[in-house]
């Protein structure tokens, strides 16, 4: 799985549009929607504050996930 699905699939799960996402991880809304849109690879920083946003436990999995999309 991209992360950018994974991204968007664990958005969906707790009900937040883009704007609400970008307002409590600090991340502007266009950069989210060209992240999810897979335009852009995020930062190791925006991905851990996309996983504090999402209240994500293993942090690992997105990491791991946006790596993996950067090196591809």
């Amino acid at each position: 799985m991209s992360f950018h699905t994974r991204l968007k699939e664990l958005r969906q799960q707790q009900n937040l549009t883009l704007r609400k996402l970008g307002e409590k991880a600090g991340v502007s809304y266009s950069i989210l929607n060209s992240i999810e849109n897979g335009r852009i690879q995020p930062s190791k920083d925006v991905v851990i504050a996309l996983a504090i946003a999402l209240k994500i436990e293993d942090k690992e999995e997105l990491l791991s996930l946006a790596r993996n999309a950067s090196e591809g």
